[in-house]
């Protein structure tokens, strides 16, 4: 199948700098611009990389928690209360966990309700047909399983030894090979160096400055993204990797140095990546 170019949307979008400082578009106004010039099969490309926003909203309805609705997903609250009572207008993995969930059922019980939710989304974009987003959501499930890995190991050298089989147990997602090897490895890299380029990158991090972490770490996410679109040029590859990146771009420009502090502890094992845009005429 050939792939659709997208002039017109890609040439118009900004350059975007991890850390700029400017106020740029938010994801929800870039959503609206380009919702309405994707191929309906390319839309649904779009709708995958946004779902993440849907799952924090779906946990909180289903759990009835007091939060607020987060509008950059692709369901409105109404849309996600009726998929609740009948869920055939959701993703499959959405529909999985809603019926696991009304049964008491959960497939993974052992884990908190947002990495059980978590875990079958990685399942489903790592299956997906469309390369980039198999691709990215490997990369950012294996990304996530070493930092959560990571963090157990500060938490044993804490004096919390004892729990960290317990705890890794909590924290990885998936059982693919990645996974079984961060479970079951004492080394340094986890002995992943051959599989994953990027392992030692981010084991050899320091944790002294969170924001300097959590900034290596996007970078990295920033600079994958730009690896897995060098030739996508106007394709649906470029607009999706945008979006992803437009979200991490927003984040960092809604933390000040106040309120960031509060918020690093939740952002070390946040999912939120991003994209270079590749300007070729």
């Amino acid at each position: 199948m050939s792939k659709r170019n997208y002039y017109y949307l890609v040439a118009g979008l900004p350059d975007l700098i991890l850390d700029g400082g400017k106020k740029m578009l938010s994801v929800g106004e870039f959503v609206q611009e380009a919702s309405g010039l994707l191929h309906p099969d390319d839309a649904a490309l779009f709708d995958m990389v946004r779902y993440p926003a849907d799952n924090g909203n779906l946990l909180a309805l289903l759990e009835k928690r007091d939060e607020e609705f987060d509008a950059r997903g692709v369901f409105s609250q109404e849309a996600l209360e009726d998929g609740i009572k009948s869920p055939d207008g959701l993703p499959g993995y959405m529909r999985t966990y809603i019926e696991a969930h009304k049964e008491g059922k959960l497939p993974f019980p052992e884990l908190s309700a947002e990495n059980q939710l978590t875990w079958l989304y990685y399942d489903e974009a790592c299956a997906h047909e469309n390369a980039f987003v198999r691709e990215w959501f490997a990369f950012d499930r294996d990304l996530r399983n070493v930092i959560s890995a990571l963090n157990c190991r500060s938490a044993a050298s804490e004096g919390l030894g004892e729990e960290r089989p317990f705890l890794l147990q909590r924290a990885v997602i998936g059982r693919n090979d990645i996974a079984e090897a961060i479970l079951k490895s004492n080394a340094p890299d986890f002995s992943l160096s051959a599989q994953l380029p990027w392992v030692e990158r981010v084991t050899g991090l320091g944790r002294d400055n969170l924001v300097e972490y959590e900034k290596s770490i996007d970078t990295l996410r920033w600079d994958i993204l730009n690896d897995l679109t060098t030739f996508s040029y106007f394709q649906i590859e470029t607009v999706l990797a945008f979006t992803i990146k437009l979200g991490m771009v927003e984040r960092w420009q809604e933390l000040d140095e106040q309120a960031g502090r509060e918020k690093f502890d939740r952002l070390v094992e946040e999912l939120t990546s991003g994209f270079q845009l590749q300007k070729e005429l």
